[in-house]
């Protein structure tokens, strides 16, 4: 009886330890299940959390990234040369109204238009200088300015030219990425659910299409400068005295002597133009004088003459 009553307190007690082993193992595995199961779900809600929480930094981070990286990719294409054409005529003529006629003419064969006009006029009315400012296509620019230089004598031309075609493509490689900027700024305010989100983000997209404007601006500035050229025309009436200091011979001598007649003519008359009125003044007060004198004398004439008698 002892040896069977010790052999079942014996199995009793393998059959506890081996439940409790398993109750264990059990326990081990629930809460490792848990452990792994909690961890893994921050990890899931982690990008959710920078989209919301940090948007906004990190997209400022990633728009200055895209920036560099669309300056340094998309600014290396090749294109033609862009390239800004000045130019300045002085001339002289005998007729400005006509020179500034034919320059008008020349312009509108070219395909270019006068955008600023200043003149000046002698004592007679007559055009004495014209100031004209033309803009005509670039690939006629050379063509234009020969045709010019022979609207009257040719006194000065210069011509300058300034190559743009690196900020060219610098403005054009900037206002690529400003856009896609501009882009990745208005999907974020979309998104944005706080008020504190949606001011920040809005002056931030303020800023962003404010230097994007001022860069079309500068674009559009560049493109019509490229395009037609800017030429500077001034006109000056040929002086008169030059051309009597070159004549010379019969004709030179007789058409001084003429001339100094007109002149002298000119003043005679305008002399006696001047004294004239005077003259009709002191007749018509000396006249009636004298006449009166005259008959006076007459009258004491008789009576002095036949006193002695």
């Amino acid at each position: 009886m002892t040896t069977q009553r010790s052999r079942f307190l014996l199995a009793s007690m393998a059959l506890a330890v081996a439940l409790t082993t398993g109750a264990c193992a059990a326990g081990d595995s629930m809460t490792s299940s848990e452990d792994s199961g909690g961890v893994a779900e921050p990890a899931a809600d982690a990008p959710a959390a920078a989209t919301d929480g940090g948007g906004d930094d990190a997209g400022q981070t990633d728009d200055r990234a895209m920036d560099r990286s669309g300056l340094a990719g998309e600014g290396v294409e090749p294109r033609t040369p862009a390239v800004i054409a000045t130019g300045t005529v002085s001339l002289e003529a005998d007729d400005v109204g006509d020179a500034r006629f034919d320059v008008q003419k020349i312009v509108d064969r070219a395909g270019g238009s006068v955008v600023e006009q200043e003149t000046t006029t002698d004592d007679d009315g007559e055009l004495d200088t014209a100031r004209i400012v033309l803009r005509v296509p670039s690939e006629r620019f050379a063509e234009t300015l020969d045709a010019l230089e022979r609207v009257g004598s040719l006194q000065s031309s210069t011509t300058g030219t300034d190559d743009v075609t690196t900020e060219v493509i610098d403005v054009d490689a900037r206002i690529r990425a400003q856009e896609k900027s501009v882009r990745r700024i208005e999907a974020l305010l979309a998104r944005a659910t706080t008020l504190r989100e949606i001011i920040a983000i809005e002056a931030d997209l303020s800023q962003r299409q404010a230097d994007l404007d001022s860069l079309k601006s500068r674009q559009q500035w560049l493109e019509d400068q490229t395009a037609r050229s800017t030429i500077t025309v001034h006109l000056e009436r040929t002086d008169d005295e030059e051309e009597e200091e070159t004549a010379d011979g019969f004709l030179g001598g007789l058409r001084a002597g003429w001339d100094r007649f007109v002149d002298g003519g000119a003043a005679a008359l305008t002399v006696i133009g001047f004294v004239l009125p005077w003259a009709i003044a002191l007749a018509v007060i000396l006249v009636p004088a004298l006449l009166w004198l005259r008959a006076s004398r007459r009258r004491r004439t008789p009576l002095t003459t036949a006193g002695p008698q």
